[in-house]
């Protein structure tokens, strides 16, 4: 038994140091990045800490291998983000809601990216619906698009539904984002907001253009049926 517990405690301060070593990774990589940022604009946090005045609302995805700033060569300041499991814009979530203000009503953004990503975990869990809790009731909506869609998905390969649904989803997104009542708004009041649909490939970095942009009540009612058509 004492073998046991020295191995135990052996195990716990090899892991607390590993734990140690990682925060200071991070730490460390934080202060050669802000170095090399002041080499190359010895003004850039001082102008940054004044204001921020970015163009783009990004509505992604919360995985890990889709940062956005990385993936479309932004800098701080450049990109205001909001990032979710499954990049959904739901009426009744009042962080994204908040977010999405913020950047219309005080921002004053004209472009919004919803961008989901294929081999989405989260609209994997949504078509297999294991037990998980809580995120099954956030990944009901996703759940609830590949229920109606049936006919058309099952006219496909097994392995490509999800990438479909990946697709599905995003398009879905744009029409909830355009049908919030923050958008609606903006609209009325003749305020130039643009919501684009995209999708990242993980498996070769490159985002992708839905063709699904609108700028306005009619663009966003259009492109919907069109897509609902085509899924008949």
């Amino acid at each position: 038994m004492k073998i046991l517990l020295k191995e135990n405690s052996l195990l716990k301060n090899n892991f607390q140091h590993l734990r140690k070593n990682d925060m200071q990774s991070l730490l460390k990589n934080n202060i050669q990045w802000s170095e090399k940022i002041k080499n190359e604009d010895p003004l850039f946090f001082e102008k940054l800490a004044k204001t921020q005045s970015p163009k783009f609302l990004w509505i992604g995805c919360s995985d890990s291998r889709v940062a956005a700033e990385r993936l479309t060569g932004m800098i701080p300041g450049e990109l205001f983000v909001h990032r979710n499991v499954a990049n959904q814009v739901i009426h009744t979530d009042l962080n994204c809601l908040s977010v999405i203000q913020y950047a219309v009503d005080v921002l004053n953004i004209k472009d919004i990216i919803v961008c989901g990503h294929y081999e989405c975990g989260g609209v994997a869990a949504s078509i297999a619906n294991p037990k998980l809790g809580l995120i099954n009731n956030w990944l009901l909506h996703i759940r609830d698009l590949y229920l109606k869609h049936q006919v058309y998905l099952q006219k496909h390969p097994q392995d490509k539904i999800v990438n479909i649904m990946c697709e599905i989803n995003v398009i879905e997104q744009v029409y909830n984002l355009g049908n919030s009542t923050i958008i609606q708004g903006a609209w009325d009041r003749g305020q130039v907001v643009n919501i684009h649909g995209w999708i990242y490939g993980v498996n070769d970095g490159r985002l992708r253009d839905l063709a699904i942009t609108c700028s306005n009540l009619k663009d966003l009612t259009t492109k919907h049926q069109k897509y609902l058509d085509f899924l008949k």
